[in-house]
Protein backbone atom coordinates (compact mmCIF):
# COMPACT_ATOMS: atom_id res chain seq x y z
CA UNK A 1 0.00 0.00 0.00
CA UNK A 2 1.16 3.58 -0.63
CA UNK A 3 1.48 6.21 2.10
CA UNK A 4 -1.60 6.57 4.25
CA UNK A 5 -2.59 2.90 4.00
CA UNK A 6 -4.67 3.25 0.83
CA UNK A 7 -4.79 0.30 -1.59
CA UNK A 8 -2.12 0.36 -4.30
CA UNK A 9 -3.93 0.19 -7.63
CA UNK A 10 -0.74 -0.59 -9.56
CA UNK A 11 -0.06 -3.69 -7.43
CA UNK A 12 -1.00 -7.16 -8.73
CA UNK A 13 -3.92 -7.41 -6.28
CA UNK A 14 -5.63 -5.28 -3.68
CA UNK A 15 -5.75 -6.15 0.00
CA UNK A 16 -8.54 -5.49 2.45
CA UNK A 17 -8.89 -1.94 3.81
CA UNK A 18 -7.41 -1.10 7.21
CA UNK A 19 -10.38 -1.51 9.55
CA UNK A 20 -8.50 0.28 12.34
CA UNK A 21 -8.11 3.45 10.27
CA UNK A 22 -9.50 6.47 12.14
CA UNK A 23 -10.89 8.03 8.95
CA UNK A 24 -14.21 6.22 8.50
CA UNK A 25 -14.88 7.83 5.12
CA UNK A 26 -11.43 6.75 3.98
CA UNK A 27 -12.18 3.18 5.07
CA UNK A 28 -15.39 3.19 3.04
CA UNK A 29 -13.59 4.54 -0.03
CA UNK A 30 -10.83 1.94 0.37
CA UNK A 31 -13.42 -0.83 0.64
CA UNK A 32 -15.29 0.44 -2.42
CA UNK A 33 -12.04 0.55 -4.37
CA UNK A 34 -11.30 -3.08 -3.54
CA UNK A 35 -14.83 -4.14 -4.53
CA UNK A 36 -14.73 -2.17 -7.77
CA UNK A 37 -11.39 -3.74 -8.65
CA UNK A 38 -12.57 -7.29 -7.98
CA UNK A 39 -16.10 -7.20 -9.36
CA UNK A 40 -16.53 -4.12 -11.55
CA UNK A 41 -18.43 -0.98 -10.68
CA UNK A 42 -21.86 -2.06 -11.96
CA UNK A 43 -21.85 -5.34 -9.99
CA UNK A 44 -21.00 -3.81 -6.61
CA UNK A 45 -23.79 -2.95 -4.17
CA UNK A 46 -23.52 -0.72 -1.11
CA UNK A 47 -24.04 -3.82 1.05
CA UNK A 48 -20.84 -5.29 -0.41
CA UNK A 49 -18.90 -2.12 0.43
CA UNK A 50 -20.39 -1.93 3.93
CA UNK A 51 -19.46 -5.53 4.65
CA UNK A 52 -15.86 -5.06 3.49
CA UNK A 53 -15.47 -1.78 5.39
CA UNK A 54 -16.95 -3.28 8.56
CA UNK A 55 -19.71 -0.66 8.79
CA UNK A 56 -23.47 -0.60 8.38
CA UNK A 57 -25.23 0.40 5.18
CA UNK A 58 -26.74 3.30 7.14
CA UNK A 59 -23.24 4.58 7.91
CA UNK A 60 -22.49 4.72 4.19
CA UNK A 61 -25.77 6.52 3.45
CA UNK A 62 -24.89 9.17 6.01
CA UNK A 63 -21.91 10.05 3.83
CA UNK A 64 -23.09 9.23 0.31
CA UNK A 65 -26.60 9.70 -1.03
CA UNK A 66 -26.38 6.70 -3.35
CA UNK A 67 -23.95 4.39 -5.12
CA UNK A 68 -23.25 6.92 -7.87
CA UNK A 69 -22.10 9.44 -5.27
CA UNK A 70 -19.81 6.80 -3.77
CA UNK A 71 -18.38 5.97 -7.20
CA UNK A 72 -17.78 9.67 -7.85
CA UNK A 73 -16.04 10.10 -4.50
CA UNK A 74 -13.75 7.14 -5.16
CA UNK A 75 -12.88 8.41 -8.64
CA UNK A 76 -12.23 11.93 -7.36
CA UNK A 77 -9.85 10.62 -4.70
CA UNK A 78 -8.06 8.38 -7.18
CA UNK A 79 -7.73 11.27 -9.65
CA UNK A 80 -6.20 13.40 -6.90
CA UNK A 81 -3.65 10.66 -6.20
CA UNK A 82 -2.99 10.19 -9.89
CA UNK A 83 -2.25 13.87 -10.44
CA UNK A 84 -0.04 13.97 -7.34
CA UNK A 85 1.91 10.99 -8.72
CA UNK A 86 2.34 12.81 -12.04
CA UNK A 87 3.63 15.88 -10.24
CA UNK A 88 6.07 13.79 -8.22
CA UNK A 89 7.30 11.97 -11.33
CA UNK A 90 7.95 15.16 -13.29
CA UNK A 91 9.00 17.83 -10.84
CA UNK A 92 12.65 16.74 -10.48
CA UNK A 93 13.11 15.16 -13.90
CA UNK A 94 14.35 17.07 -16.92
CA UNK A 95 12.04 16.55 -19.90
CA UNK A 96 13.07 14.17 -22.66
CA UNK A 97 11.71 16.56 -25.26
CA UNK A 98 8.91 18.99 -24.54
CA UNK A 99 7.86 19.43 -20.91
CA UNK A 100 4.14 19.49 -21.66
CA UNK A 101 4.34 16.48 -23.94
CA UNK A 102 6.03 14.51 -21.16
CA UNK A 103 3.47 15.62 -18.58
CA UNK A 104 0.58 14.64 -20.85
CA UNK A 105 2.17 11.29 -21.71
CA UNK A 106 2.75 10.49 -18.04
CA UNK A 107 -0.88 11.31 -17.24
CA UNK A 108 -2.20 8.87 -19.84
CA UNK A 109 0.21 6.07 -18.94
CA UNK A 110 -0.47 6.36 -15.20
CA UNK A 111 -4.24 6.41 -15.78
CA UNK A 112 -3.97 3.24 -17.85
CA UNK A 113 -1.91 1.51 -15.14
CA UNK A 114 -4.55 2.29 -12.50
CA UNK A 115 -6.64 -0.87 -12.58
CA UNK A 116 -9.99 0.57 -11.45
CA UNK A 117 -9.81 3.71 -13.59
CA UNK A 118 -8.67 1.67 -16.58
CA UNK A 119 -11.36 -0.96 -16.05
CA UNK A 120 -14.07 1.68 -15.74
CA UNK A 121 -12.97 3.36 -18.96
CA UNK A 122 -12.90 0.02 -20.79
CA UNK A 123 -16.04 -1.57 -19.34
CA UNK A 124 -18.15 1.50 -18.57
CA UNK A 125 -17.29 4.21 -21.14
CA UNK A 126 -20.72 5.85 -20.83
CA UNK A 127 -20.40 6.04 -17.04
CA UNK A 128 -16.83 7.35 -17.38
CA UNK A 129 -17.99 10.09 -19.73
CA UNK A 130 -20.88 11.02 -17.45
CA UNK A 131 -18.59 11.24 -14.41
CA UNK A 132 -16.11 13.32 -16.43
CA UNK A 133 -18.94 15.71 -17.30
CA UNK A 134 -20.48 15.88 -13.82
CA UNK A 135 -17.16 16.32 -12.02
CA UNK A 136 -15.38 18.39 -14.63
CA UNK A 137 -14.67 21.33 -12.28
CA UNK A 138 -13.25 19.08 -9.58
CA UNK A 139 -10.99 17.30 -12.07
CA UNK A 140 -9.67 20.56 -13.52
CA UNK A 141 -9.06 21.87 -10.01
CA UNK A 142 -7.02 18.74 -9.25
CA UNK A 143 -4.92 19.31 -12.37
CA UNK A 144 -4.35 22.94 -11.36
CA UNK A 145 -3.07 21.73 -7.99
CA UNK A 146 -0.73 19.28 -9.73
CA UNK A 147 0.57 22.03 -12.03
CA UNK A 148 1.45 24.17 -9.03
CA UNK A 149 3.47 21.24 -7.66
CA UNK A 150 5.20 20.59 -10.99
CA UNK A 151 6.07 24.18 -11.85
CA UNK A 152 9.21 25.76 -10.38
CA UNK A 153 8.56 28.33 -7.64
CA UNK A 154 7.11 31.51 -9.07
CA UNK A 155 6.29 30.13 -12.53
CA UNK A 156 2.54 29.88 -11.93
CA UNK A 157 2.49 33.49 -10.69
CA UNK A 158 4.49 34.57 -13.70
CA UNK A 159 2.06 33.14 -16.25
CA UNK A 160 -1.04 33.99 -14.20
CA UNK A 161 -3.95 32.08 -12.70
CA UNK A 162 -6.02 32.29 -15.90
CA UNK A 163 -3.26 30.59 -17.91
CA UNK A 164 -2.85 27.84 -15.33
CA UNK A 165 -6.63 27.26 -15.37
CA UNK A 166 -6.72 27.16 -19.18
CA UNK A 167 -3.83 24.69 -19.29
CA UNK A 168 -5.56 22.45 -16.73
CA UNK A 169 -8.80 22.60 -18.71
CA UNK A 170 -7.09 21.71 -22.00
CA UNK A 171 -5.16 18.89 -20.33
CA UNK A 172 -8.38 17.33 -19.02
CA UNK A 173 -10.19 17.64 -22.35
CA UNK A 174 -7.39 16.09 -24.41
CA UNK A 175 -6.83 13.35 -21.83
CA UNK A 176 -10.52 12.41 -22.05
CA UNK A 177 -10.17 12.37 -25.84
CA UNK A 178 -7.33 9.86 -25.67
CA UNK A 179 -8.84 7.71 -22.91
CA UNK A 180 -12.48 7.62 -23.97
CA UNK A 181 -12.81 8.24 -27.71
CA UNK A 182 -12.08 5.55 -30.31
CA UNK A 183 -9.36 6.21 -32.85
CA UNK A 184 -8.47 4.82 -36.25
CA UNK A 185 -4.88 4.71 -35.00
CA UNK A 186 -4.95 3.49 -31.37
CA UNK A 187 -2.50 5.23 -29.06
CA UNK A 188 -0.94 2.18 -27.45
CA UNK A 189 2.69 3.08 -26.71
CA UNK A 190 4.34 6.02 -25.00
CA UNK A 191 5.68 7.13 -28.36
CA UNK A 192 2.16 7.03 -29.85
CA UNK A 193 0.93 9.27 -27.04
CA UNK A 194 3.88 11.64 -27.43
CA UNK A 195 3.14 11.96 -31.14
CA UNK A 196 -0.51 12.74 -30.41
CA UNK A 197 0.46 15.28 -27.76
CA UNK A 198 2.93 16.96 -30.10
CA UNK A 199 0.46 17.18 -32.96
CA UNK A 200 -2.73 17.99 -31.05
CA UNK A 201 -2.18 18.91 -27.41
CA UNK A 202 0.74 21.32 -27.85
CA UNK A 203 -1.13 23.57 -30.33
CA UNK A 204 -3.85 23.95 -27.66
CA UNK A 205 -1.48 25.52 -25.12
CA UNK A 206 -2.66 28.89 -23.80
CA UNK A 207 -1.43 31.90 -25.73
CA UNK A 208 0.67 33.07 -22.78
CA UNK A 209 2.72 29.87 -23.03
CA UNK A 210 3.07 30.10 -26.81
CA UNK A 211 4.25 33.71 -26.78
CA UNK A 212 5.80 33.98 -23.32
CA UNK A 213 7.82 31.55 -21.18
CA UNK A 214 7.63 28.31 -23.19
CA UNK A 215 8.31 25.83 -20.40
CA UNK A 216 8.90 25.91 -16.64
CA UNK A 217 12.46 24.70 -17.24
CA UNK A 218 13.29 27.75 -19.33
CA UNK A 219 11.58 30.08 -16.90
CA UNK A 220 13.69 28.70 -14.07
CA UNK A 221 17.00 29.14 -15.89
Amino acid sequence: MPDGGAPDLTAPDLTAPDLTAPDLTGRILDAALVEFDRHGIRKVALDDVARRAGVSRTTIYRRFANRDDLVAAVMDRENARLFADIAEELKDRPPRSDYYVEAFTSAILLARRHRVLSRMITDEPALSLELARRHYRAAVARIEQALHLIFPPGFADRIGAATVAELADNTWRYAMMVLLLPSADPLESAEDIRAFATGHFLPSLPGALRTGPRTPARAAE
